[in-house]
C-alpha cells in the first residue's frame, strides 16, 4: 500500500501542467501540433499544441499542451508550429458529484485547457524531422486506408484498428456498436493483440514447418512466439499504449514467455502480475471503465474456463470438424455470455445502460474479426510497404461492412438496451467485494461472496437519486418528481449537462420536460412566478430565487432556498441556502430531500484540492 500511494504521488507530480481556471477569449496561442485528429470535413480537426506561447498568460501559468479544435484545417500537418486567435477554457469540471472528472483526465494527458480557433492557423514553421517514427507510420497508414476505401464508414474503423484512431467514426455508428454490445472491437484491447499475436504465431510456424530443416532441428514453436510477441508489441504503440493495450501485451508476452520456457500461463496469478505492472506505471488507471472493465473481463473468462478446461478440451479432442465448428460458436456464446455479465455491472454503473442482445449481434461479428478482418489487416501491414494493398482492402470493407450490419440490426431490435438510474458507490463496492472473496476462495465458503454480491444488486432498485441538481454554471437546474422524472428549467442551455442527468436518472431515451413558468400544474412539482418557484417536495419546502425579492420573501417559509443570485445570509431564516457564489465555490450541487431533513453532495467536496481542480484558486480568490 505504501509503494501504491508513493507511486501515485509520484505520478501526479511529473504529468503536473498548470490548468486554466477562467476562459481566456479571444487571445494569440502559438504552439506546435503534436496531435492531430481529423473528425470529419464539416467540424474540421482537433489538434494538440505543445510547446506554447499564450497572450496574457505568464510562462508559470501556461499549460504544458492545450487542445483546439480548428474548423478550417487546410495545410496543416503533425510538426508544424502555428499561431492562432482562439478561445480557451477551463477542462470541464463534473456536473455531477460522481460524474466523469474531465478535468483529471486532461490532467494526466498533460492538457490544461481546451478551446476553438476563430480564424485559419498562420504556419510559421514545418519541423516535421520531430515527429516520431510511429507517428509517421500511423499516418501513412491513415492515409492509405483514405485513399483505398471506397466507403467513408467502412474506412474510418479500418483505420481505427490499424493506427487506434477513432474520431472518423460516425455518432451513429458509434451508438449502434455500443446499444449492441460490439463496441469491445474499436476499444483497442485484449481481443485486438491477441487476435495480432495469434495470427503471427500460427503463419510462422506454419511457414517454418513447411521447410523439414527447419521443422526437425529448431525449435520453430518458440521461434514463431518470438515473432508474435514482437508483432504484438509493434501493434500496441502503434494504435497506442492505453490501458487495455498496456495489460494486453503483458499478458501476451506472459503467455510467449511461457511457451518458450515449455510452462503453462493461463492463470488469475499472470491477470494479477499484468494489473501490478499497469497499475506501476500508470496508477490513474485504477478510476479508469477501461482498466476496471478489461481486467473483469479477463478475469471472469480465466476463472471460468480453468474449471470447465479439461471437459472443454476431452470434448474438442473426441468430435469432428462439423461439432468443432459447433463448439467454437458455443465457446463465442459462453465468452459473450460470461464477458457481459462482469462488464455488464460496470457499464450499469458508469454508464446507466446495457446491451441487452450482445451475445447475438457477437456471435455474428466476432467470428467474422477473428477469420476475416484481423488476420487481413496484420497482412496489411506487411503490404503497405510494398503497395499491394488494394489487393485486400475490398475484402477487409466487406468483413467491416458485416460487422456494422449487424450492429445497427441488433441495436434497432425492441428493447436492445436496458437503462436503469445510477446507484451509489457503496452498492457498487460491495458487489465487487462479493466477486473478489467469491474469486479467490476455494471451497463452498466462496458461494458466500456470491451471495453477498446477488443481495447488493437486489438493493439498485431502492436506491434513490438526487431531488435536485445544480449545474456548475447554475444556468440549469433539474428538479424530480413522484414519477421518477425530470423537470429542467430550461432546454436551451447546457444540453450536455442535461442529457447526462436524464442518462444518470435512467431515462436516456424520454422526453424532456421544462418548468411551467407561470402557475400550478399537476404534473409539476412547483408552483412558478416571474420572480421564482416554490413547492414542497419530501415533506421539504424549497425555493427557488430568481430575483432578491423572491428569496428575502421566502427566508421566513422555506426549508432550503437555492438561488442564482447572492443571498445576504445574515438576513435570511432559512435552515439551509445556497446561492452563485456557493455554486461557484463549490460546483455542481446534487441534494437529496427527505422527512429527514436536506442532504448536499458538492463536486468539489467531494473531489477535494487536487492538482486538477480549481477549489485552491477560489478559496484563495474568496480570503
Amino acid at each position: 500500500m505504501a509503494v501504491g500511494f508513493t507511486v501515485a504521488k509520484i505520478k501526479a507530480e511529473i504529468a503536473y501542467t498548470p490548468m486554466l481556471v477562467k476562459k481566456i477569449s479571444p487571445v494569440m496561442v502559438e504552439g506546435d501540433i503534436e496531435k492531430l485528429e481529423f473528425i470529419s470535413k464539416k467540424e474540421g480537426s482537433r489538434a494538440v499544441l505543445s510547446n506554447l506561447n499564450i497572450e496574457r498568460l505568464a510562462p508559470a501559468n501556461t499549460p504544458r499542451k492545450i487542445r483546439l479544435k480548428i474548423r478550417q484545417n487546410d495545410g496543416l500537418a503533425l510538426g508544424q508550429r502555428i499561431r492562432i486567435l482562439a478561445g480557451l477554457n477551463p477542462a470541464s469540471p463534473p456536473n455531477i458529484a460522481k460524474g466523469f472528472d474531465f478535468q483529471r483526465m486532461m490532467y494526466f494527458r498533460g492538457i490544461g485547457g481546451v478551446g476553438f480557433a476563430y480564424n485559419p492557423p498562420e504556419i510559421i514553421s514545418n519541423h516535421s524531422a520531430k515527429i516520431g517514427l510511429m507517428v509517421k507510420i500511423q499516418r501513412h497508414i491513415a492515409e492509405r486506408v483514405d485513399l483505398l476505401s471506397k466507403y467513408p464508414q467502412q474506412g474510418a474503423i479500418i483505420k481505427a484498428l490499424m493506427t487506434g484512431q477513432r474520431e472518423a467514426i460516425s455518432d451513429e455508428d458509434w451508438q449502434a456498436l455500443r446499444d449492441s454490445g460490439l463496441a469491445h472491437l474499436l476499444a483497442i484491447s485484449g481481443l485486438h493483440v491477441g487476435m495480432v499475436a495469434g495470427v503471427l504465431f500460427f503463419f510462422s510456424r506454419l511457414f517454418m514447418a513447411c521447410i523439414p530443416r527447419l521443422a526437425l532441428y529448431y525449435p520453430i514453436k518458440k521461434w514463431a512466439a518470438i515473432i508474435a510477441l514482437l508483432g504484438a508489441m509493434f501493434y500496441t504503440v502503434l494504435v497506442g499504449a492505453t490501458v487495455p493495450t498496456q495489460r494486453a501485451l503483458i499478458m501476451t508476452a506472459l503467455v510467449m514467455v511461457a511457451i518458450i520456457l515449455d510452462r503453462s500461463a493461463i492463470s488469475l496469478r499472470l491477470v494479477g502480475l499484468a494489473a501490478l505492472l499497469v497499475l506501476f506505471f500508470s496508477p490513474q488507471s485504477l478510476l479508469s471503465v477501461s482498466f476496471q472493465m478489461s481486467f473483469a473481463a479477463v478475469l471472469s473468462l480465466i476463472y471460468f474456463y480453468s474449471i470447465i478446461r479439461p471437459w472443454w478440451s476431452q470434448q474438442y479432442r473426441q468430435v469432428g470438424i462439423i461439432r468443432k465448428l459447433s463448439l467454437y460458436f458455443v465457446g463465442v456464446s459462453l465468452t459473450t455470455i460470461i464477458a457481459g455479465f462482469a462488464t455488464g455491472i460496470f457499464a450499469l454503473y458508469h454508464f446507466q445502460n446495457f446491451a441487452a442482445y450482445g451475445v447475438l449481434s457477437n456471435l455474428v461479428a466476432v467470428p467474422i474479426m477473428g477469420v476475416l478482418v484481423m488476420p487481413f489487416i496484420v497482412l496489411n501491414y506487411f503490404l503497405i510497404p510494398l503497395g499491394l494493398d488494394f489487393l485486400i482492402m475490398p475484402v477487409i470493407e466487406w468483413g467491416v461492412s458485416w460487422i456494422l450490419a449487424s450492429a445497427h440490426w441488433v441495436a434497432n431490435l425492441e428493447g436492445a438496451v436496458w437503462h436503469m438510474a445510477s446507484f451509489p458507490s457503496w452498492v457498487f463496492y460491495g458487489i465487487l467485494l462479493g466477486l473478489w472473496f467469491a474469486l479467490i476462495v476455494e471451497g463452498r465458503v466462496r458461494y458466500i461472496g456470491l451471495i453477498m454480491s446477488l443481495l447488493f444488486i437486489l438493493l439498485i432498485p431502492f436506491q434513490k437519486n438526487a431531488d435536485v441538481m445544480i449545474a456548475p454554471s447554475f444556468d440549469l437546474i433539474a428538479v424530480r418528481d413522484d414519477l421518477n422524472r425530470l423537470w429542467f428549467s430550461t432546454l436551451q442551455k447546457e444540453r450536455f449537462v442535461s442529457d447526462n442527468w436524464q442518462r444518470l436518472n435512467g431515462g436516456a431515451d424520454d422526453k424532456k420536460l421544462r418548468w411551467f413558468k407561470e402557475g400550478e400544474h399537476d404534473l409539476f412539482p412547483l408552483q412558478c412566478d416571474a420572480n421564482g418557484c416554490r413547492g414542497n417536495i419530501n415533506q421539504q419546502k424549497i425555493s427557488f430565487a430568481f430575483k432578491p425579492e423572491a428569496w428575502r420573501e421566502d427566508c421566513h417559509w422555506a426549508d432550503i432556498v437555492i438561488s442564482n443570485k447572492s443571498i445576504d445570509k445574515g438576513q435570511c431564516d432559512a435552515p439551509v441556502m445556497i446561492d452563485y457564489f456557493d455554486v461557484w465555490r463549490h460546483g455542481g450541487h446534487s441534494i437529496w430531500l427527505s422527512k429527514a431533513g436536506v442532504r448536499i453532495q458538492a463536486v468539489e467536496m467531494k473531489r477535494g484540492n487536487r492538482l486538477w481542480t480549481q477549489t485552491a484558486y477560489k478559496n484563495k480568490v474568496d480570503d
